[in-house]
């Protein structure tokens, strides 16, 4: 998944600006929330088209698209975003992302 340890160290970011470890921050049922929504994952117009290009110079704009539309749909039932800006669809991508992460990181607590 593009990019997804970049994603992944905003959490272990904010676990560590918290002391917090992850036993102890996965049984938080609004982690997702606090990490990934309460604060933008990238700012600026730029900034966010840049890190749509990969590092061969490849620009990864609709396959980051492609992933937040097919989870809107998935978990939503529905496409009612606007993405007319890149600093939009990352956020919304890191949102995503950062969901599957969380997810992950409980089911393997749990087992």
């Amino acid at each position: 998944m593009y990019k997804e340890k970049e994603i992944e160290n905003e959490l272990l970011d904010y676990l560590d600006n918290n002391d917090l470890t992850i036993e102890e921050a996965i049984k938080d049922d609004d982690l997702h929330h606090k990490v990934y929504n309460e604060d933008y994952f990238i700012i600026g117009y730029y900034n966010a088209e840049q890190w749509l290009i990969d590092d061969n110079g490849n620009n990864q704009t609709f396959e980051v698209l492609s992933y937040v539309m097919e989870q809107e749909r998935e978990m939503l039932g529905e496409n009612n975003t606007i993405f007319d800006n890149a600093e939009t669809l990352v956020n919304h991508y890191a949102y995503w992302v950062g969901n599957k992460i969380i997810n992950d990181l409980r089911n393997e607590l749990l087992v």
